[in-house]
């Protein structure tokens, strides 16, 4: 058994031209586990220094415990929902009825691919939207990636050429690469 992999599917749905994709929160236990034990021995450790701490030093302890609670909460409980039609690209993360979504034109989208996970950013799918890059769906394995891409070409190839292509090189010659 790894602790350190992520166990929930995600849902892929095609219906009436549009695809859609949740990603449910996907934290490892083991992580979350020893989040909280830290916090539990750091609590244990200023128990008996607590009365003796200046109120400024102890306001900031309580508000540092509280926003970690909020923010594993935060973590444990947003699912990602992506949804793709003919025109629009949707993003969007629901936390328990709040939901944050973005929009977007699928004309000015390309470069759709999955990014391996490096130092300070988890694994996920990138979208270049004009000059920028944006993160589609976060925590997705390359497999997951890889049947998001398949179930996009399936069910909407036009918008998965346009999604998966690269941007045209602004560059207006050929360069051979002789001074590397």
């Amino acid at each position: 058994m790894d602790f350190f992999k992520r166990t929930a599917k995600i849902d892929i749905v095609a219906s009436s031209g549009i695809l859609r994709v949740t990603v449910p929160p996907r934290r490892p236990w083991f992580l979350i586990l020893a989040t909280i034990a830290t916090d539990l021995a750091f609590l244990a450790m200023i128990h008996n220094s607590w009365a003796q701490m200046p109120l400024w030093f102890q306001i900031f302890i309580i508000w540092v415990f509280v926003s970690s609670g909020i923010g594993l909460v935060f973590q444990l409980s947003v699912t990602q929902i992506i949804e793709l039609d003919s025109l629009r690209l949707k993003v969007c993360k629901d936390f328990h009825g709040w939901e944050r979504k973005r929009e977007y034109e699928v004309a000015d989208c390309s470069d759709l691919e999955w990014v391996n996970a490096s130092r300070g950013r988890a694994a996920a799918l990138e979208c270049k939207i004009g000059w920028r890059t944006i993160v589609v769906a976060k925590d997705l394995s390359e497999g997951e990636a890889a049947e998001v891409l398949a179930a996009l070409q399936k069910s909407l190839p036009d918008v998965a050429q346009t999604l998966c292509s690269s941007a045209p090189s602004k560059d207006h010659f050929l360069t051979l690469g002789l001074g590397k």
